[in-house]
């Protein structure tokens, strides 16, 4: 499965999205739970997937400090370098986040039309080509 640059990148800050709020839950109970808590199984999921070590410090960077915006860019960048070179992490990655409960992004393509003689096209992805004459 190929997906887009954006697709995966939307992926990617739907985990980030997901982890922060978890990690501020585990760490406000003290980190010694992460393991227990739903954070703890879709970080330690990431932590054996992404096995990079900017990956690997980014997550521990993003475990410390989940509200710091910079650690968040860092791991989302990891996670979407990560979907991108290993295309089979897509649907595993869409799988752990549904398990949080986590929204996962999808393609929603809506077209209100009205009047007569109109030519319309819809399209996802990336380098399609369209022509309407």
């Amino acid at each position: 499965m190929t997906l887009d640059p954006a697709t995966l990148s939307a992926l990617a800050a739907s985990a980030v999205a997901a982890l922060v709020p978890l990690l501020e839950k585990a760490a406000a109970k003290g980190f010694e739970k992460l393991g227990e808590s739903t954070a703890g199984t879709l970080f330690e999921k990431l932590k054996n997937r992404l096995t990079k070590a900017s990956a690997q410090e980014a997550l521990d960077d993003l475990a410390k400090e989940p509200q710091d915006p910079t650690n968040q860019d860092l791991v989302k960048g990891q996670i979407t370098k990560a979907l991108k070179d290993q295309p089979e992490l897509v649907a595993e990655l869409q799988a752990w986040l549904k398990e949080a409960g986590a929204e996962v992004p999808g393609v929603s393509q809506v077209m209100n039309v009205s009047g007569a003689n109109n030519k319309l096209a819809q399209v996802n992805g990336s380098g399609n080509a369209v022509h309407i004459s």
